[in-house]
């Protein structure tokens, strides 16, 4: 079994350092695990790239990108890492709340449908890679220089968004705080034993099929069952005091408990969470019926673009743009 880590942060950073600190961990736990790992921010991308085969058979990219320069285009050989992989922990810094963004900008090259297995399976079974199909785990970990917590407010969820096409389960995640300074994660060693302990909770849940995972990180009362964070959103056009999971889209209600404590109810079965097969499954039909639907008038469309292009606005000039691309 293979885990896979993606270090998303500074060279000998925080987020490195946990993210070895949980691999090694693995490996202690259960000798037949090996591990590798990439460091995200060095990935070469061309700009405006040619979108790869995909692995599910087919491509919704468009073709209208050309790469902009002769930049090596690691893109293949670190998706071909994922899919080889039997889990994946990615550690990352938090910039305004998220992820790091050069974690985004691979995710969104070389994942999203790309790397969908319910559209493999069902609009081209004989084709997709069957390294899709595997089971597969995740963990998330996040660092921050803050000490409290609504300066994290979206760095897992967006984890959860990169990476829940791949129909990986999450088995652990979380944000370590107070981590001003690069390395400065050397000195909580709770927050060393707390990555350690990710990794030992990967290593035990690793080749696992999907519905036999099991969750083994904190969650707050009332998270959601699926991605297992407590991020609400209200929507009263569902009903009264329907809520929805602003991370993953489970549904539910907010009900008053015999204590007099509001908190969530959620659907168990959610056909709205991106985590689900249900939910994934209903958003590939939704995405491939709006292709068929504008198929036959893609003549117009192209008509159209052709007289888009011909206008002019100034664009301002780049030093890396030797001429224009678009």
């Amino acid at each position: 079994m293979q885990i896979l880590g993606l270090g998303n942060g500074t060279p000998s950073g925080n987020s490195e350092i946990l993210l070895k600190a949980a691999l090694t961990a693995a490996t202690e736990s259960d000798s037949t695990i090996t591990t590798s790992w990439i460091h995200v921010p060095s990935i070469s991308i061309p700009t405006n790239p040619a979108p790869l085969d995909s692995p599910v058979g087919f491509d919704l990219a468009s073709k209208l990108n050309v790469a902009s320069n002769d930049a090596p285009d690691d893109r293949a050989a670190v998706r071909e890492a994922i899919l080889d992989a039997d889990a994946i922990i990615v550690s990352t810094p938090t910039y305004s709340h998220q992820p790091l963004g050069t974690l985004k900008l691979l995710m969104d090259r070389i994942g999203g449908p790309s790397l969908d297995v319910t559209f493999g399976k069902t609009f081209s079974p004989d084709k997709l890679d069957p390294r899709l199909s595997k089971p597969r785990v995740l963990g998330f970990i996040a660092v921050g220089g803050s000490s409290t917590p609504d300066q994290f407010t979206m760095v897992l969820p967006t984890l959860h968004l990169l990476f829940y096409a791949l129909h990986a389960k999450v088995v652990d995640q979380f944000i370590g705080q107070d981590l001003g300074s690069s390395g400065a994660v050397c000195l909580h060693e709770d927050l060393i034993s707390r990555a350690q302990k990710m990794g030992k909770n990967i290593a035990s849940q690793i080749g696992k099929a999907y519905d036999d995972v099991e969750y083994l990180g904190e969650q707050e009362e009332g998270a959601c069952p699926h991605c297992h964070l407590a991020k609400i959103e209200f929507l009263p056009a569902h009903g009264k005091n329907a809520i929805g999971c602003t991370t993953c889209g489970t549904r539910g209600s907010l009900v008053v408990r015999e204590d007099g404590d509001v908190l969530p109810a959620w659907e168990e079965e959610s056909k709205w969470s991106c985590l689900t097969w249900t939910g994934k499954l209903q958003h590939a039909k939704d995405i491939v019926s709006w292709a068929k639907r504008d198929a036959p008038r893609k003549e117009d469309i192209k008509e159209a673009q052709e007289r888009w292009k011909k206008v002019v606005v100034k664009q301002v000039s780049l030093p890396s743009q030797s001429r224009a691309h678009w």
